[in-house]
């Protein structure tokens, strides 16, 4: 007796079995994959504020004016405040800062540029995520400080220390003259 062409009922159960096994074994890869690319594009978007923060924070105290132009850890709304040139030729100085408030850096506007009864800062949050925020300014003699009085004339370079809540560490030093 001759066997009819095709498979048997018990060849296509295995076939059937071998494929769903192997789609089960795709669907864990795709989904490892796609985890992973969320955390990664997470992890980018995060240290690209990060940067941000930092290259705002750069040109911030790069354009810093002489005489009152910085004032660091002694103002109560703010851990760093400074006077900096104009955005634009021909535009007046203005008026910024940076604080941690609540696990976020905000960064801090004031309408005009006289200290003596100004209008209290507009605060914008540039990161989220920060544990820490530390200022210090690097003294004529060599010496490092926590304190900058706004009356003083301005530092040899700041260095900012930023600490994220995951325990990343980010050091970075700016010069100022």
């Amino acid at each position: 007796m001759r066997r009819a062409p095709g498979f048997t009922l018990i060849e296509l159960l295995v076939a059937l079995a071998v494929l769903a096994v192997i789609a089960a074994l795709s669907f864990r890869g795709l989904s490892s994959v796609l985890d992973a690319e969320a955390h990664v594009r997470e992890e980018a978007r995060r240290w690209s504020e990060a940067n941000l923060l930092l290259a705002q924070l750069r040109e911030d105290v790069s354009s810093a004016l002489g005489g009152r132009g910085l004032a660091l850890g002694s103002d109560a709304e703010a851990q760093l405040v400074l006077e900096r040139f104009g955005d634009l030729p021909g535009m007046p100085p203005r008026r910024v800062g940076y604080r941690l408030r609540e696990g976020a850096v905000e960064y801090l506007l004031w309408p005009s540029i006289p200290m003596a009864g100004a209008q209290p800062p507009s605060a914008h949050v540039v990161l989220r995520g920060v544990a820490e925020l530390r200022f210090t300014a690097l003294r004529e003699d060599g010496d490092w400080t926590a304190v900058w009085p706004p009356a003083a004339s301005l530092p040899r370079a700041v260095a900012v220390e930023l600490v994220l809540a995951r325990g990343e560490r980010v050091t970075r030093l700016y010069p100022v003259k």
